[in-house]
């Protein structure tokens, strides 16, 4: 079989030209070929068929061989001038996800910026902020009146932000990119709860833009931020801190919408001298006065009274008035150490409220001679703090400066001397139950409209509402119901104060005989106990 394939003629180079005779275009009509490409030649066409040959086949690869180097070789060298180009000539701003910057620009972006790859996720709104439109379609769209939640969710958008990448927006006519990062490792602390590790999903934001200066970039954060606190400048920021671990961070739990301060049912007189109080203490000017007597910046007040009288509204509705964020702490907390009470103090921000709620009922903060209280100390909470750890944190030497420490409790009385001395609490706000005129503001609001319409908001609907609200007044005795109380019998009916009239006194008296009721009971568990 070898001798016959040597005894094969070998191929002439003749045998791969082209023949015009022996190929079958070549039967094609000249007239044909002139009728198609009426400037044909006889010769023009043989060359085109010359190139489409086998024996150009080669020419063709040589050609795309060249194409891909050069293609290769004009990529590398882009690549590397832009390397240059971003090493000398781009600026950029790393911002992390747990800075409050971070959410003025993903806010930002996510009503300015339009790109393919988005991020959606579920919008979430306060029933305080409701858009306006959305009720309106509701409302047209309701039949019987009556509120259902798959209905209403059927109205509710979502919210979409650029996905994680690179992504390109222009601010004020100058372009910038921004990328967006996720990373999910081990927390720091590497916190061993059981057989499970503590993880750190963190993201972070590079702004960039070309040119040698920053400032374009400060100028967009800076517009991100005032644009951000505008539309939150009516709620009021609640922060608690996360699970307990080495290195506790508070986080924004949830946003409500400001209380008015003249929904408060305080003395007159002692809600004034409060607020002045905390005006001056926020005044800019007041960090230097503060320095240049020795004194520490910081505020303390504690809010006593019965439950139910507001001393936890009020936080809110100062929080609300200043545009402070209040950080929320509890004492109790199944983790929480004299450190970790130290860190979170430590990690808060200048011009703060802090709120320690139903400071009684941590053992720590009673009276360590045990004089006061009686059986009132049974029901206290266990922690693993000591009041010194609690002092500390609160003004020790490496105390947190800044802040407003408000401390609300039922019991003063059992409260440990050295809790409450002057420069702990500065300010001491009383409340009690509601008085005459507390019971007819607190009628008056309940029945004020909520929207400017001249027809409900005339002049005699108002003196109609006053002339109600003293007689409401009259009905019920002063010194003898907290506000939360008179609040909740006129929630039932804020629908018509008529009919909050013709129930008052029906509901006194049923109130007041039950209270007469929990203490006889009282009295007979105490005195077969005693």
């Amino acid at each position: 079989m070898m001798n016959q394939i040597q005894s094969l003629p070998a191929a002439n180079s003749n045998d791969l030209r082209y023949d015009r005779d022996t190929d079958p275009l070549s039967s094609i009509p000249l007239t044909m070929l002139e009728t198609i490409l009426p400037t044909a030649s006889p010769d023009f066409m043989s060359d085109i068929f010359d190139f489409f040959s086998l024996a150009s086949y080669n020419w063709i690869f040589r050609l795309t061989t060249v194409t891909f180097a050069i293609i290769s070789s004009t990529t590398y060298i882009w690549s590397r001038v832009l390397h240059y180009l971003s090493l000398y000539y781009e600026t950029s701003i790393t911002i992390d996800s747990d800075d409050p910057i971070h959410t003025h620009v993903m806010s930002w972006l996510a009503v300015n910026v339009s790109t393919r790859r988005l991020q959606a996720r579920t919008a979430k709104a306060s029933g305080y902020s409701e858009d306006q439109t959305r009720v309106m379609e509701y409302n047209a769209s309701a039949r019987d009146g009556k509120f259902h939640l798959i209905e209403w969710q059927k109205f509710t958008k979502p919210e979409f932000e650029p996905h994680v990448g690179e992504h390109i927006f222009f601010f004020r006519g100058r372009g910038f990119w921004i990328t967006r990062n996720k990373d999910d490792s081990l927390a720091q602390d590497q916190l061993i709860s059981g057989n499970q590790l503590s993880i750190n999903k963190s993201e972070y934001i590079r702004i960039s833009c070309w040119g040698q200066s920053a400032d374009p970039i400060k100028e967009f954060l800076q517009e991100s931020k005032s644009i951000y606190l505008t539309q939150e400048c009516s709620k009021t920021r609640i922060f608690r801190a996360k699970e307990i671990t080495w290195s506790p961070r508070w986080y924004c739990a949830a946003t409500r919408a400001t209380r008015p301060i003249s929904t408060i049912s305080l003395d007159e007189s002692t809600k004034k001298a409060l607020l002045r109080d905390v005006n001056e203490f926020l005044n800019p000017k007041a960090p230097r006065w503060y320095a240049n007597r020795g004194i520490p910046y910081r505020r303390g007040y504690l809010l006593h009274g019965p439950p139910g009288t507001g001393k936890t509204s009020l936080s809110f509705a100062l929080g609300g008035l200043f545009g402070l964020p209040i950080y929320c702490l509890s004492l109790v907390d199944t983790g929480m150490t004299e450190d970790k009470l130290l860190a979170c103090f430590g990690a808060l921000p200048n011009r703060c409220i802090v709120l320690l709620e139903d400071i009684d009922t941590v053992d720590i903060s009673r009276r360590r001679d045990g004089s006061a209280g009686g059986d009132q100390g049974k029901g206290e909470h266990k922690t693993q703090m000591t009041l010194s750890g609690l002092l500390n944190a609160i003004d020790g030497v490496a105390s947190h400066e800044g802040r407003i420490l408000i401390m609300t409790t039922n019991h003063p009385e059992v409260l440990d001397p050295a809790l409450v001395r002057k420069g702990r609490v500065d300010l001491e706000v009383p409340f009690g139950l509601a008085t005459k005129e507390q019971i007819v503001n607190l009628f008056t609001i309940m029945y004020s409209h909520d929207y400017d319409d001249e027809e409900q908001g005339d002049e005699i609907a108002k003196e109609k509402l006053i002339a109600a609200a003293l007689r409401f007044g009259d009905l019920l005795d002063a010194d003898t119901f907290s506000p939360a109380e008179i609040t909740e019998f006129l929630m039932v009916r804020k629908d018509d104060y008529w009919k909050a009239l013709r129930d008052v006194t029906q509901w006194k008296e049923e109130v007041l005989a039950k209270r007469e009721e929990v203490t006889k009971r009282f009295r007979e568990l105490r005195d077969k106990r005693g």
